[in-house]
């Protein structure tokens, strides 16, 4: 039994990298004015709005993205009743793509919805009423709650952060390059959040990060369960 354990020891390099980026994502969104400077260049002062707003593409994106979760749902279901003929591992990471194609976007949207970090739009600075706060700062009284952080649209992206783990442990560089693409994928979804004025970019980090951290003990417990059984 002991010996099986150790085959689901977690390299401590995954845990410093997701302590080091949350602390990261931390030090620019209250030490750095990186998520206004980026939100100021984005704004259309002349016309009083976001450049992205109205853009059709987002939904496009999360549409697709929507399918694509749905098929790996659907696939991992069949798994479960019919076992494909894949090897241990793929199986698992199958597993760990459903449940991270349902878990990941939940969990994003509930954080959200009981958070009080307003969007850009909702700012005095950008036409709205409530005042510019950092995370850890807190709002004013009179302020009205806003349900803005972490992102949610981009969610609809991160859980594809799951996919690399059908290249492991035989193909760690091309499950490298495949996190590479995943990542320009979500960042690009939330990009066009940001265009929209909808999100910020240490909004769209923190849904990354919430994405990788999920996914990560997803993973740790179906290979605990597979090296119990």
């Amino acid at each position: 039994m002991l010996a099986k354990l150790k085959l689901v020891k977690t390299p401590k390099g995954i845990d410093s990298a997701l302590m080091l980026s949350a602390m990261l994502i931390l030090w620019i969104g209250n030490y750095s004015n990186l998520d206004l400077m980026i939100a100021d260049s984005m704004f259309d002062g002349m016309r009083g709005q976001f450049v992205g707003a109205g853009s059709a593409w987002t939904r496009g994106f999360q549409f697709c993205m929507t399918l694509l979760a749905a098929a790996a749902i659907a696939l991992a279901v069949w798994d479960t009743q019919r076992p494909l003929a894949w090897p241990a591992s793929r199986r698992s990471a199958l597993h760990v793509v459903a449940l991270s194609a349902v878990l990941v976007p939940l969990s994003i949207y509930l954080l959200s919805s009981f958070s009080d970090v307003p969007c850009p739009t909702d700012l005095l600075r950008y036409g709205g009423m409530a005042p510019y706060t950092r995370l850890l700062e807190t709002l004013p009284a009179s302020a009205s709650a806003m349900v803005c952080l972490p992102a949610t649209q981009a969610s609809t992206a991160w859980w594809m952060l799951a996919l690399p783990l059908f290249c492991l442990p035989g193909r760690p560089r091309t499950a490298f390059l495949l996190v590479g693409v995943i990542l320009l994928c979500g960042l690009a979804a939330g990009w066009q959040q940001q265009l929209q004025g909808t999100q910020f970019f240490t909004h769209t980090l923190w849904s990354a990060w919430i994405a990788s951290f999920l996914i990560y003990l997803l993973h740790k417990l179906l290979r605990a369960e597979d090296a119990l059984a």
